[in-house]
């Protein structure tokens, strides 16, 4: 018995699948030869690499563009997937511009022969198993392959997997795939090697037993129940990313950039076991948190590294475990690995481990997500406006680079909240901006999907695109779809305020150069500012006595009632009444120096002892 795993576009062509080395992994411990098939690869370097990676990190991945692409190879011209799709989808809905249209149509093009030649460039009759781990935009690239290789080659058992056929809609897609001999639903690295022991003839094997194994009885697609998350991360063993080296040496294209690594340090959100963002359907409906000892995770980004060139270690983690941040990057730090870290935190990290971040040079993708502290509270986020600031100018201080990004329309949202965010962002805008914007959808195991009405949310449908990518009723998108769009209850419209905020971010993002606000002393009582933002009144300004005493005591965020204490405590000369602190705070918020949310105050520029 032999098995395949086939990663098929649009996954990133600058780094391994995870999952399917992992099972390739499982798969060795048993003594089952495993190969994996980097058809992504292929089809990066038939369109060339730069355009793919567009094509998957630029076009609006709410717009399943990879997906329309392999829609007419999966049904045939006869399927009623027309250019619609392009009208409705790409230029009505998400206003893509006609030269990325023209690569989607361009990748459309190529996507038969690309099929084609993938077909009889792999022995398909040679493996007993052929496994596909579809996640994101591969599951109809992924069918459409699956159906040539299954008409080819009958006795071959085609088995997929991945976060597409999570529960509910693995079912549904199995039921409309009679090509799909099976598929897996959850965690697969115990049911996957089982499984696959059962299709070699293992008496042992009992298939009721597979936890999570989709198959058919009497014609009708059934589910066993999926099996508890595992709790022992540390016995899962090290990947095994050699199909995808072996892979890029056989495409110059490809090869031309140093890819990067998945390593995972946990499963879950930490944050999640108390109560998911609203918004976030990620890790399904367990909700369990496990996390690799710190150990293991040093151990195997050493071992990893050692083995494979790469330029980053990407951690998979859906946000790094404070342990992670206090305990693995201090050893990093000690001992540097040959390439740089870069992983998902909570807005809520200390100074102290945004200084252990900037000691491994890692890059961080903060989920802030809002700077308005109503709009937090409806997200959900355990954060709140001016700790999100302080945590990008902490960023900018260390030379920490932050990824992340805003999102607005959510139920509901007021225009009164985007304009309290409006009014802070002048004085921000020489913190890194965010790298894009988006308005929320309804994914699938998120708060909003399982109480739309607890939310003000009504009348839940698939995302427009689901209609151009499965020709069936509507009731079955539902059952297949992932994120969905929605009307709200009255009082919970959210606000018209999409072209106003991009106009604002864009600025933001165009600004250059950014130029900094930073303290250049801060000796005999009193700070001196240097101010080379845009539209700065004045490149160096001193505060005066109480000025100062208020700066220093808002590098960390302040309210006003303990800064009116602060003064009133100072020594003679930095010391200030009720009124005099209201004076000051109010001059250094009107003079950009400070921002202000309600009654909380945080100064702005980066530390002296920081500079250079």
């Amino acid at each position: 018995m032999r098995v395949i795993l086939v990663a098929m576009p649009f996954a990133a062509s600058d780094r391994p699948a995870l999952g399917t080395s992992l099972l390739k992994a499982h798969l060795q411990g048993i003594g089952v030869p495993c190969d994996i098939a980097y058809l992504n690869l292929a089809f990066a370097e038939l369109m060339g690499r730069a355009v793919y990676e567009r094509f998957v990190n630029v076009l609006p991945f709410r717009a399943l563009p990879g997906e329309w692409v392999f829609a007419e190879c999966l049904y045939g011209s006869g399927g009623g997937l027309t250019d619609a799709y392009v009208e409705d989808v790409l230029l009505a809905r998400w206003k893509v511009g006609e030269e990325d249209i023209d690569l989607v149509r361009h990748a459309r093009d190529l996507a038969a022969g690309f099929l084609a030649t993938s077909l009889k460039a792999i022995p398909w009759g040679d493996y007993g198993v052929v496994g596909f781990s579809s996640f994101t935009a591969q599951n109809l690239a992924s069918l459409a392959l699956a159906k040539l290789v299954k008409h080819s080659h009958p006795e071959v058992t085609i088995v997929f997997g991945g976060a597409n056929w999570q529960g509910i809609p693995g079912l549904e897609l199995h039921r409309r795939f009679p090509f799909v001999d099976f598929a897996l639903s959850g965690e697969a690295d115990h049911s996957f090697p089982e499984f696959v022991r059962w299709i070699a003839g293992d008496a042992r094997v009992r298939p009721d037993a597979i936890p999570g194994l989709i198959f058919r009885r009497a014609g009708a697609s059934c589910a066993n129940a999926e099996g508890e998350p595992i709790a022992d991360l540390d016995a899962l063993p090290t990947p095994d990313h050699s199909d995808f080296y072996a892979a890029r040496h056989r495409y110059p294209g490809v090869r031309s950039a140093l890819p990067s690594l998945a390593v995972e340090a946990s499963r879950g959100c930490w944050w999640a076991t108390t109560g998911p963002c609203t918004f976030c359907g990620m890790d399904g409906h367990e909700r369990v948190y496990r996390a690799k000892s710190g150990r293991r995770v040093i151990a195997e980004m050493r071992e990893l590294s050692a083995r494979w060139p790469c330029s980053f270690i990407h951690l998979t983690d859906t946000v790094v475990s404070p342990d992670f941040l206090d305990e693995v990057l201090p050893q990093v730090a000690s001992e540097p690995l040959p390439a740089r870290l870069f992983f998902e935190v909570r807005p809520t990290v200390t100074r102290q481990q945004v200084e252990a971040i900037a000691a491994v040079r890692a890059q961080i993708q903060p989920g802030i997500e809002s700077l308005n502290d109503h709009l937090l509270r409806l997200m959900h986020k355990g954060t709140r406006a001016l700790e999100n600031i302080r945590l990008l100018k902490w960023c900018k201080a260390m030379n920490v680079s932050a990824h992340w990004n805003i999102l607005h329309g959510l139920p509901g949202e007021t225009e009164a909240d985007y304009q309290a965010m409006f009014r802070l962002l002048p004085a921000i805008r020489f913190l890194d901006p965010p790298r894009c914007f988006q308005t929320v959808s309804v994914d699938r195991y998120s708060p909003y999907f399982e109480r739309p009405d607890r939310h003000g949310l009504a009348k839940l449908s698939p995302l427009a695109p689901y209609r151009y990518l499965y020709p069936f009723p509507e009731h079955v998108l539902a059952d297949i779809a992932y994120a969905f769009e929605c009307g709200f209850t009255p009082g919970h419209e959210p606000a018209d305020v999409g072209e106003a905020l991009e106009r604002e971010l864009d600025a933001w993002r165009r600004e250059s150069p950014l130029g900094e606000l930073r303290v250049v002393s801060d000796g005999g009582g009193r700070v001196s500012l240097r101010d080379t933002r845009a539209g700065a009144a004045e490149p160096f300004i001193e505060l005066d006595e109480l000025q100062s005493l208020l700066y220093e005591a808002c590098d960390e965020i302040c309210d006003a009632r303990t800064l009116q204490e602060t003064a009133r405590r100072a020594p003679p000369g930095r010391a200030g009444g009720g009124a005099d602190v209201v004076a000051s705070l109010a001059a250094l918020v009107e003079r950009r120096l400070m921002v202000q949310v309600d009654d909380r105050y945080l100064s702005l520029a980066l530390p002296r002892a920081m500079e250079g």
